[in-house]
């Protein structure tokens, strides 16, 4: 190996670290659920209810009401379980 060539790879390989250096210091960008136009509108809410089904709730704020998205697992089909007003079951009972 002459010194031309080892210069060049060494020169190279400094490259290669000084890029790998840079890509994992800096900060990746935050990433966000929702936009700002909607996130006063909804909220969704996803949980295991029983051993077969995953749930995903929507709360529509505007409208008060709960809906219910639900799938069993390992399947992509996703159904539509109905919804609740919120006004209705949260309602206080004035005497």
């Amino acid at each position: 190996m002459n010194k031309t060539t080892c210069l060049t790879f060494l020169v190279c390989v400094n490259l290669i670290l000084l890029t790998g250096l840079i890509f994992f210091s800096t900060t990746p960008r935050a990433a966000y659920a929702q936009g700002i136009g909607l996130a006063d509108n909804y909220m969704l809410v996803a949980g295991e209810i029983q051993d077969e089904f995953d749930a995903l709730y929507l709360i529509d704020m505007r409208e008060r009401t709960l809906h219910t998205f639900y799938f069993r697992k390992g399947t992509k089909d996703l159904e539509y379980g109905g919804y609740r007003l919120l006004e209705q079951d949260f309602r206080h009972n004035r005497s």
